[in-house]
């Protein structure tokens, strides 16, 4: 009996070796299935060593030992347990760990295409904003009011690091090296929302630089800031992005003060960086979720030209996850 057979009559069990309700997972597997048959014709087209166009017809030759379902559930579980792949071969029947290395190789376009990864999920809370625009007869007059109508339109902003292997190249061990850890680390800008949604998140640097530099240095960060001009939307962020209200962003910034030499903060200002903690604080929720992914956890092992398209899916099996929870909290289908 398959791995997928078994777990299916397990449903908790699935839920906690995936991160995925099996529900979620028959639900999203048509359009796995789709996806991935389009790239095996693209992939088979050609030889594989070569890279001419083939001779025999596509389908001819050895199959693969695992279904389709299977060898999405190999996956799934590489990103949330972070297995060794020479372990993966015993669970998946395969004869060599090259056999999981290409299979994930190959199966995460498949994942990239079909879950909520950041940019698909901050282009579906702008086309809702629209349409509730839309709908609405009665005229918002306040900006309070327009914040209650669009609660998605408040986002946070921070840095996450994730643990390296040692660079062998020395101006790698440099640049990596984050004095904060005090390891080499992977760095990453990340936007949400406070309903948990990953909306934006920065390509991968070393630990070296500072938040605001790496989020400064990537003009990419600021058209997603453009995107939400004629919204007036509010951005939360802590007293490591102070400098951050005069980059001029065409949305509100809202950032901790930060006590100056000679200067300490006020009753006032204490008071109000509590408040805007007890809104910023959604962010470090949003890393512990995407943290229950081991592979976002654990010292990263693979290569550093992969993390980005890795933690895109990451992000995009925890929007997956927030979506189910603003769906049974309000209705909402996202």
């Amino acid at each position: 009996m398959s791995l997928y057979r078994k777990l299916a009559r397990k449903p908790k069990l699935f839920l906690s070796v995936t991160g995925m309700n099996f529900h979620q997972f028959q639900t999203l597997l048509p359009q796995f299935t789709q996806i991935y048959d389009k790239l095996e014709r693209q992939r088979k087209r050609k030889v594989v060593l070569t890279g001419k166009k083939r001779q025999r017809q596509i389908g001819g030759g050895a199959q693969f030992a695992n279904s389709v379902p299977d060898r999405l559930l190999m996956l799934l579980f590489y990103y949330r347990l972070y297995l060794t792949q020479e372990f993966m071969t015993l669970l998946f029947c395969a004869e060599d760990k090259s056999v999981i290395c290409r299979s994930i190789q190959q199966l995460r376009p498949v994942f990239e295409a079909v879950l909520p990864v950041p940019e698909r999920a901050r282009h579906r809370i702008l086309s809702l904003a629209d349409k509730e625009q839309k709908r609405r007869k009665k005229r918002i007059s306040s900006v309070e009011e327009f914040r209650q109508a669009y609660p998605e339109l408040t986002f946070i902003i921070d840095g996450v690091e994730q643990p390296k292997r040692k660079p062998q190249d020395p101006k790698k061990r440099k640049s990596d090296y984050s004095k904060r850890k005090k390891r080499h680390t992977l760095k990453q800008i990340v936007m949400g929302t406070p309903s948990g949604i990953i909306i934006d998140q920065s390509p991968s640097t070393g630990g070296r630089p500072h938040d605001f530099k790496v989020f400064t240095d990537d003009t990419a960060r600021r058209a997603v800031c453009e995107e939400f001009r004629d919204y007036r939307a509010t951005i939360y962020g802590d007293s490591g992005f102070d400098g951050m209200k005069s980059l001029g962003l065409p949305i509100e910034v809202r950032l901790n003060e930060k006590a100056r030499r000679n200067h300490p903060l006020t009753r006032e200002q204490k008071k109000l960086n509590r408040l805007r903690s007890s809104t910023r604080i959604e962010i470090e929720h949003i890393f512990s979720r995407r943290k229950k992914y081991q592979i976002a956890a654990d010292t990263y092992r693979n290569r550093d030209e992969d993390y980005d398209q890795t933690m895109n899916i990451v992000s995009g099996l925890v929007n997956l996850r927030a979506y189910e929870r603003i769906f049974q909290r309000t209705g909402l289908q996202l």
